[in-house]
């Protein structure tokens, strides 16, 4: 195959045929491979690269001046390659790290969070505002009596003073009481036994 050459800046540039270029890459590829490799430390990445390097050459012969040492000129391709990749690796090595940190972060709080956690508040809460939501919802004179007798520890007969009603009136008022939070706290089993006890409906 003829060889082909331009001028450039007035000088000729670097005339190669594709055999040539062929034996060039036999010639070299192992051992630009081996320095490439000691920086990389990957004999995949650093083929990767010598072969991008060498493309690089071909792609860019014409703009190589013809009497430039072909050897030195290819290997500082492939240096330049072998540090971006590094640059590339530092960066997403930087990143990598910047992540971990974030979720080490977003863990150690996790486990401070649920060493702090605890179920009985949460428990007693939730059973506190379904009797609170369940005694606003009761006539006025039926969240008194039960609240007197459940929470105040009156005697029926002292609710009954309390209040100006009868007795029986007392034991209907906190029968119906009963009622409406046996349904609110059904799933709160202990609570509800606690809550409506037998002392509760008890003179």
């Amino acid at each position: 195959m003829e060889k082909t050459a331009v001028r450039i800046q007035g000088r000729e540039s670097v005339a190669m045929t594709t055999a040539e270029f062929g034996r060039l890459f036999a010639t070299w590829r192992a051992r630009f491979e081996a320095i490439a490799c000691r920086y990389v430390r990957s004999a995949a990445v650093a083929e990767d690269l010598v072969s991008d390097s060498f493309m690089s050459f071909w792609e860019n012969r014409g703009r190589i001046p013809a009497d430039a040492n072909l050897q030195a000129y290819i290997l500082i391709i492939v240096r330049n390659k072998c540090l971006d990749w590094l640059r590339a690796q530092s960066l997403h090595a930087k990143i990598e790290q910047e992540v971990y940190e974030l979720r080490r972060r977003v863990l150690a709080a996790d486990i401070r969070s649920l060493q702090a956690f605890n179920p009985e508040e949460i428990f007693s809460a939730e059973v506190a505002a379904i009797v609170r939501q369940s005694l606003d919802r009761l006539p006025e004179l039926t969240r008194e009596v039960f609240v007197a007798r459940r929470f105040e520890e009156l005697s029926y007969k002292e609710i009954a003073e309390k209040y100006g009603i009868t007795v029986r009136r007392v034991e209907f008022e906190l029968e119906k009481a009963v009622k409406q939070l046996r349904v609110a706290l059904k799933d709160y089993l202990p609570v509800l036994l606690m809550l409506l006890s037998d002392n509760i409906l008890r003179s």
